[in-house]
């Protein structure tokens, strides 16, 4: 994430990354008010937007419409690239890991997002991937994956629980 949500990878309803172009388009050539584009960033695009059916991937998967399946496409071609760029920054990878509603609980966006990443040294044991297993990389995989269920409401609990004692002093 960026400045904002509205940044990085396309989500149920918010765009993921920009050409900064298309809001002067939008505003210029489309005659969007700022109100209007930003309700259509925020709460009608992504996978909503692309699909024209839901944010929901559950429904997108089910649907099997050629909307939704350009959708489920976009949204794993852009984890794909975000993946391979963080390779490049980092000079390899240890393991990919998966968390949140999407990544803890969609077999075939993990399948999607892995098995073209086999250049990297990823492999996908796609048995426990439908199992719903922890690690799901196949035995040698050079770089593990990994299905984390993430508690992000306790995480902010412990930050503030943490931050407490700090309060006290001031």
């Amino acid at each position: 994430m960026g400045f904002s949500a509205l940044d990085g990878l396309p989500m149920g309803t918010r765009c993921g990354q920009l050409d900064p172009g298309i809001l002067l388009y939008l505003m210029l050539v489309k005659g969007m008010d700022v109100a209007e584009v930003e309700t259509l960033l925020y709460r009608e695009s992504g996978l909503k937007g692309l699909s024209n059916l839901t944010n929901d991937m559950r429904d997108l998967e089910a649907a099997g419409t050629a909307e939704a399946e350009e959708a489920i496409a976009y949204f794993t071609a852009k984890i794909r690239r975000e993946i391979a760029g963080m390779a490049a920054t980092l000079g390899g990878l240890e393991a990919v890991v998966f968390c949140g509603g999407i990544g803890e609980h969609s077999v075939k966006v993990r399948r999607r997002v892995i098995e073209p990443l086999g250049w990297l040294g990823i492999a996908l044991d796609a048995e426990h991937n439908a199992a719903g297993a922890t690690c799901i990389s196949a035995t040698g995989s050079k770089v593990a994956a990994y299905v984390i269920a993430t508690d992000e409401e306790m995480g902010i609990g412990r930050a503030c629980l943490a931050f407490i004692p700090q309060l006290a002093h001031a």
